[in-house]
């Protein structure tokens, strides 16, 4: 596994808006992993490089993320979920994470990101 610094993990299986939040992060200067559209490929993803965060879109086709944010609670990599719906549809052991909004507001994506890499 190699370290990178300043990456992002980015999963959303809608290619249009994975290309903008893969534009948004680089644009901050953020190195982005992926972007994949699967959990399978986000789980492969961390296992070849460890992200300092993560932006998880919360329904992938008829699968969810929620596999790939166990796998980053379990290594300590914060992140935040994107949905179109509301909190209801976490499990209770992710209710308290960040939840944004689709249309993403991007000031407040980078904020999140942003906090992570001043730490």
């Amino acid at each position: 596994m190699t370290d990178t610094i300043r990456a992002v993990l980015v999963v959303e299986d809608e290619v249009l808006i994975a290309m903008d939040i893969q534009m948004q992060l680089e644009d901050g200067g953020w190195i982005v992993i992926g972007p994949a559209g699967t959990p399978e490929r986000a789980l492969t993803l961390l296992d070849e490089t460890q992200p300092q965060f993560a932006v998880l879109d919360i329904n992938l086709g008829r699968k969810t993320s929620f596999d790939v944010a166990d796998s980053l609670m379990a290594r300590g990599v914060p992140f935040v979920f994107l949905s179109g719906g509301t909190r209801e549809v976490l499990p209770d052991r992710f209710r308290a994470l960040p939840l944004l909004q689709k249309p993403i507001r991007y000031d407040e994506l980078l904020k999140h990101v942003s906090d992570v890499g001043m730490t």
